[in-house]
């Protein structure tokens, strides 16, 4: 397989030509995401008594959409695939797909730490969501999403992108209700560029995505909310206290503690030889010559004290 990014998709109807490059997956757009892969991701199967019903008005055709970094030939025989297993029996709950997607913005180059939000208030049928996956490209560095239920917020999941690209099962199947909220966060970094990257398709631009998968009562997954794309900037209780122990563990907080501590022993060196100066100070001794007395030493002078005083006791009158 030379695919980086497989994504798999239900459509009601397809264009004509088989296959078909670029453009969207389905025709006229009407496409439901059953399931997404990159980067070496291992397989994963799903909960009990939990399918995705395919055959009804939604999904007629089962599609494959495969994205590459490198243009192949025409002619080239690619082996990218899943095994997809069917049953007749119907299964009491359905799976679906949430997705946060960002449609657009743009970050400059040179930047740390730079991150959009999107956020989204939760109207349809309750979901239980029971894994996770995140994608982003080249400046993407972490990808999280959380739920606030009544004014109490859950981590749903948080993920480098540049991992493996896999469906992560959460800590537990967190229950999104009608009147929740929903958010999404991709933090990243361009201090390895000097252009100004843009959200885009291509791996030249960054993506900010991340899927929520869930399951349903089978006789309300068409009822389900598809998509949140709503860019709205908020506030995590808690969120950055944890994003600096993310930085401290990464070495970051390891070398400013450094620093620190230096800067406090120099300050603490020097206010003691301050203090020295102040309440030890030593004897000025002068000479006298013909035009009157020179001064020979005083406490701040860079000349050896001995040599001063055997000079100021020589020479002295």
């Amino acid at each position: 397989s030379s695919g980086i990014n497989a994504e798999y998709g239900g459509c009601p109807d397809i264009p004509s030509q088989d296959p078909w490059l670029g453009g969207g997956t389905c025709k006229d757009g009407e496409g439901v995401i059953l399931w997404a892969w990159a980067l070496d991701a291992p397989e994963f199967t799903f909960p009990a008594n939990v399918s995705i019903e395919a055959g009804n008005k939604r999904i007629r055709y089962l599609v494959a959409q495969l994205h590459y970094k490198v243009a192949q030939p025409a002619d080239y025989k690619d082996t990218s695939g899943v095994d997809v297993f069917f049953t007749t029996s119907p299964t009491h709950y359905s799976a679906g797909i949430y997705l946060f997607m960002a449609l657009e913005g743009s970050f400059p180059p040179g930047r740390k730490d730079i991150h959009l939000d999107l956020a989204c208030n939760y109207t349809t049928p309750a979901m239980n969501v029971f894994a996770y996956r995140t994608h982003g490209h080249s400046w993407a560095r972490r990808i999280s999403g959380w739920r606030e239920h009544e004014g109490d917020w859950n981590l749903l999941g948080s993920r480098d992108p540049n991992l493996s690209e896999m469906f992560v099962k959460t800590s537990e199947v967190f229950v999104i209700t009608p009147g929740d909220t929903v958010y999404a966060r991709c933090e990243f970094d361009t201090r390895s560029t000097n252009r100004t990257i843009s959200i885009g398709s291509t791996h030249h631009d960054e993506m900010c995505n991340l899927y929520l998968m869930y399951y349903t009562e089978s006789s309300q997954i068409g009822k389900i909310a598809e998509e949140c794309t709503q860019q709205r900037v908020f506030s995590v209780p808690g969120h950055q206290d944890e994003h600096w122990y993310d930085h401290y563990v990464k070495g970051e907080g390891l070398i400013r503690s450094i620093v620190v501590i230096l800067i406090v022993i120099l300050g603490v060196f020097a206010i003691a030889i301050c203090t020295k100066a102040y309440f030890c100070p030593r004897t000025a001794y002068y000479t006298k010559g013909n035009e009157g007395f020179e001064k020979l030493f005083s406490p701040m002078d860079d000349e050896d004290e001995d040599e001063i005083l055997y000079r100021s006791y020589k020479h002295s009158y």
